[in-house]
């Protein structure tokens, strides 16, 4: 992904990294970050289509690869038409980030997920972090703004991301990355 223009509006200092679109079915999509360059990153997934019903989870690159480790804290909340979801999705000490919770899968009725999430890739001196705030339609029907934190509960960087659906996979939308 090579460089591009400025991020209108949010800083002069966040660069247009690129947009991916995604063309064909995936079961997961990874996203690597120039933590050369950059230490903080914004990240926009627009009209992503999952082929079921699903939960939203990640996993960061850290030292080079996509880690499994017992070591995310994720906790997420759930507002829609109705009120807030009386629970808290996630937890400490799991191996993955927990996104988002019950979207729904393409049945043809606007049923995508589209999310901003802020990523603090961090350098040894804390725990980096992405704050999540996402829009999609829930398989119950519901339109559901969900938002949480996703904590990497140790000091080392994160290197990138990996972004994929509890079952199912993404069949289209794209996503735009700026560095800062």
């Amino acid at each position: 992904v090579g460089s591009g223009t400025n991020l209108t509006g949010i800083s002069q200092d966040f660069v247009n990294l690129g947009t991916t679109t995604i063309s064909s079915a995936q079961s997961q999509v990874d996203i690597d970050f120039d933590v050369a360059t950059y230490k903080n990153f914004k990240l926009y997934l627009e009209g992503w289509n999952p082929s079921a019903d699903c939960n939203m989870y990640c996993r960061y690159k850290i030292g080079g690869s996509i880690s499994t480790a017992s070591a995310y804290a994720s906790l997420t909340i759930k507002k829609y038409a109705g009120g807030f979801d009386s629970s808290e999705y996630g937890g400490s000490n799991q191996n993955y980030g927990y996104m988002s919770n019950n979207v729904g899968g393409n049945d043809g009725n606007y049923e995508t997920y589209s999310a901003q999430l802020e990523i603090m890739t961090g350098s040894g001196t804390g725990m980096p972090f992405m704050n999540i705030s996402s829009f999609h339609k829930a398989a119950d029907g519901a339109y559901v703004h969900n938002e949480g934190i996703i904590g990497w509960q140790n000091f080392n960087q994160i290197q990138g991301i990996r972004i994929y659906p509890s079952t199912g996979n993404i069949t289209a939308g794209k996503y735009t990355l700026y560095g800062f």
